[in-house]
């Protein structure tokens, strides 16, 4: 540490005062205790950009995220009527054609980790179903109207369903 002390004096040092005096040594050690404070003020300010830099790719990632789950949802309710037109159609006309549409359909949604949910038989759930008619007091779905769809873990809209 001592040599690298005196390289960094000798730095500083005129060649007028190349025979250090004991003022011109206090002088070059002041110079050196203000450059090596500058060094340092230097390396935490570059320090906190970087940490603020990286504060703000974590946020930019996170709303992007945000913007194409809204995204997807947004799509996923513009095309629910058509689906719901197309499981109409099946309960009037069970074609083989219209089940391949609807298959077809859902498995691109699944695509978009869209799942279906609300089938006959399940139990209901007050956070997943919305209950039409209830016929008694049993919790379990005895028809769905207009099935469920969610996107992960998030309901894109409940199942609407009568329960017996």
């Amino acid at each position: 540490m001592a040599e690298h002390e005196d390289e960094i004096v000798e730095e500083f040092i005129d060649e007028d005062e190349a025979e250090a005096t004991p003022a011109a040594l206090k002088k070059v050690r002041e110079k050196l205790k203000e450059a090596i404070k500058e060094k340092q003020d230097n390396l935490d300010g570059w320090q906190r950009a970087r940490a603020d830099f990286a504060n703000f790719k974590r946020q930019e990632a996170l709303i992007n995220a945000d913007k194409e789950a809204r995204i997807v949802s947004d799509l996923i309710e513009a095309l629910l009527p058509a689906l719901d037109t197309l499981e109409l159609t099946l309960k009037h006309e069970d074609t083989p054609t219209n089940r391949m549409l609807q298959a077809q359909f859902l498995d691109s949604l699944a695509r978009l980790n869209v799942k279906k949910f609300g089938a006959v038989g399940d139990t209901f759930d007050p956070h997943k179903h919305e209950a039409l008619v209830q016929k008694g007091d049993e919790n379990i779905i005895e028809s769905v109207e207009r099935s469920g769809y969610s996107v992960d873990e998030k309901i894109i809209r409940p199942a609407q369903v009568i329960i017996k």
